[in-house]
């Protein structure tokens, strides 16, 4: 009867606040004592059965969430380029709630999923959403929120490809019987209202609810359901370089017949009757994808430190160890949907199953059972009717509250001009410091190379000048050189031989030449660096008198932080101002649109009261004017009134022409015909 960690001493103060596991873990709660009775199941059964029927979407609430649908549609794909919009979860499964969420998956290949989750949540609450809260901590990262209008809440996730086969397996299950449908939503409805259904909070998640649901069934000595899986590789699919096998059979493949007669009232009565007393998870693993429970075991799922009773006892320890209270996710098998719990999410579950069960025994309404715990936690069901609250209140009220929004528009907008003007002007006044710090930088660069750059170019000029005493042209050395060369190397054609002297000298001037020549070019390339190094320093000092002229003198207005700080301080004001202002506009629009819509019900059920005697009058008075018209005598100016509200001149013409074509009704092609009429070769009908 008592759960693994239920049989561990510790103590009893720490759970108090779970009175039924308090109560058994004393002892004076006995569920061996506590049977269910054919009355009971039968009068939960025609609850549930009414629950049931409750809970169907009507075409109001469809065109509604498919308007939001349509409208996140649209708003990621054009945010995200290239990106797709996929809905899944339980309304596509068929297992939703009236005020259950829309799930939607944005495919998406641009960037990292929690960057991209960060950008939608600050979109959506740009947009005027609701409870904007980003999930990142999850195994697929989520963001959700809550229309504002509609009051449905949304839950956006980002490549999660898997979850549109968990929808497509769902969906197959609920069809396969009847009662699957209202036996899983009346658990998920259970679940929500007592708060064990959020994972956010440490508790199973509804799509978790929804597997341990299934899973009963299949687990039933006479099973409701089958197992759907095939579980042959016979369909796989690749999500981020993971293979996973989809593969589902057919119905025609099943073969499957169930013999359990068992009514929807017996079903759910006995799901809380098995959680209560032989709790699964003390050596099981719910298992949707092998159609029954295994074994830790067989599933190599053997919880790990911290356990429950541990974490129970030391307030220092956040986190469970390993498969608590597993479930397998039936295509991802090495997912464990317990995961998310937490210590206080455990003893709640355990502490809603025992309630429900000894409440079922004591034949206790479903509503009882199934009242919220939580109503701040809990969603309102949609608000599809806008004009709700108008209906029974007075025109003249409507009226005044709305020139009370627009006097709040005034100053909220008021308030807005004035937050965005003054951080315009930090963020300019942050610009422009940074600039002069920018440039103040380089100024100071630049004027650390001066003087480096200084030295290097009198030691240049040095060198140049020192190898340079008796500079004599490049250009001559090398002429005098070619010519030096020639006598000495070239047979004279006259056939005078140098002298031995004459010999001399011209080598000996051959080589003075040489050196000569090594000197001018060292001392040309000493001028060319010395002339390179004085462009670079005229250049900087230069830049150096730009820059000077291009900084402000602000160092009195602090750094550029500290208008950093200030516009973002300015921002932090302005969010919630402009959401407000959203939020004034979008009740004004309201209120006109429904002042609008009870002018034009006014309009037309005057014209309707008015009735037929006083149209007829209406029609004798503007035909009388009209046959003035036609006939050509005088009219007033309140017949020319008349005769403008009621057609113009044009329908005087039509009036004429009506008349004609009456009186010549006999004639079907009335046409003029004279001498010119006849080219058939310009006739229309044979061009």
């Amino acid at each position: 009867m008592l759960a693994d960690f239920e049989r561990i001493d510790f103590d009893i103060g720490k759970i108090e606040s779970w009175p039924f596991v308090t109560a058994l873990k004393v002892g004076s709660l006995d569920l061996s004592k506590i049977s269910l009775v054919v009355e009971n199941t039968n009068h939960l059964d025609t609850e549930i059965k009414k629950f049931a029927s409750s809970q169907k979407t009507s075409d109001n609430l469809m065109k509604r969430r498919n308007g939001i649908t349509k409208h996140l549609t649209k708003v990621l794909t054009n945010k995200f380029r290239g990106s797709t919009v996929t809905t899944f979860g339980s309304f596509e499964s068929g297992l939703s709630l009236i005020n259950g969420d829309i799930d939607l998956c944005l495919q998406f290949n641009g960037e990292k999923p929690k960057k991209v989750l960060k950008k939608i949540a600050r979109m959506l609450n740009e947009d005027g959403m609701d409870n904007v809260t980003l999930i990142t901590t999850a195994k697929v990262p989520i963001v959700k929120f809550i229309d504002s209008q509609s009051k449905i809440p949304v839950d956006i996730s980002i490549n999660n490809s898997l979850a549109v086969h968990n929808t497509e397996l769902l969906r197959r299950y609920s069809a396969l019987d009847s009662r699957v449908k209202p036996f899983i939503i009346s658990i998920k409805y259970w679940a929500r209202n007592r708060g064990i259904s959020d994972a956010a909070m440490g508790t199973f998640s509804s799509y978790a609810w929804t597997l341990i649901a299934i899973n009963y069934l299949q687990s039933l000595e006479q099973e409701v359901l089958p197992n759907l899986l095939k579980k042959d590789d016979s369909d796989t699919v690749d999500i981020d370089g993971t293979n996973y096998d989809i593969g589902m059979f057919l119905d025609e493949e099943l073969h499957f017949t169930t013999l359990n007669k068992s009514n929807i009232g017996e079903l759910v009565s006995g799901f809380f009757e098995v959680l209560a007393k032989d709790w699964p998870w003390n050596n099981g693993v719910i298992s949707v994808g092998s159609g029954k429970i295994l074994t830790r075991k067989e599933k190599n799922w053997v919880a790990t430190k911290p356990y429950v009773s541990d974490a129970i006892q030391d307030p220092e320890i956040k986190r469970l160890g390993k498969f608590a209270l597993p479930v397998e996710d039936p295509f991802d098998n090495k997912h464990d949907l317990s995961r998310v719990l937490d210590v206080e999410g455990v003893f709640e579950i355990r502490d809603e199953v025992i309630r429900a069960y000894q409440l079922i025994s004591k034949n206790t309404n479903w509503s009882i059972i199934t009242e919220i715990k939580y109503p701040e936690i809990t969603p309102n069901k949609p608000k599809l009717d806008l004009f709700e609250d108008l209906r029974n209140q007075n025109d003249d009220k409507t009226k005044h509250d709305l020139k009370i929004l627009y006097e709040q528009l005034k100053q909220v907008e008021k308030s807005v001009l004035v937050r965005e003007s003054e951080r315009n002007d930090a963020i300019k006044m942050s610009k422009a410091l940074r600039r002069n710090a920018e440039l103040a930088k380089e100024q100071s660069g630049l004027s650390s190379e001066l003087r480096p750059r200084r030295s290097k170019i009198d030691e240049l000029q040095s060198k140049r000048d020192s190898s340079n005493n008796h500079y004599i042209p490049v250009h001559f050395i090398e002429e005098e050189l070619s010519r030096v060369y020639s006598i000495l190397t070239t047979e004279n054609t006259n056939r005078v031989e140098l002298s031995l002297e004459k010999e001399k000298q011209m080598f000996s001037w051959f080589f003075e030449l040489q050196s000569m020549y090594e000197h001018s070019k060292l001392a040309r390339k000493y001028h060319r660096e010395f002339l390179k190094l004085l462009e670079q320093q005229q250049h900087s000092i230069e830049h150096i008198k730009d820059i000077r002229q291009e900084m402000i003198e602000i160092q009195s207005f602090g750094k550029f932080t500290d208008f950093d700080d200030l516009a973002m301080k300015l921002l932090k004001e302005l969010n919630p101002l402009k959401r407000e202002r959203r939020n004034l506009r979008r009740e004004i629009g309201r209120l006109e649109a429904w002042l609008r819509k009870q002018t034009h019900f006014n309009n037309n059920k005057h014209s309707r009261n008015k009735g037929k005697r006083k149209k007829s009058v209406d029609n004798v008075k503007v035909n009388a004017v009209k046959s003035k018209v036609v006939s050509g005598d005088s009219f007033s100016l309140q017949d020319l009134e008349v005769l403008l509200k009621n057609g113009g001149l044009s329908s005087v013409n039509k009036t004429k022409a009506t008349h004609r074509k009456g009186k010549n009704k006999h004639k079907k092609n009335n046409h003029s015909v004279t001498p010119q009429r006849g080219k058939r070769g310009k006739s229309s009908k044979n061009q």
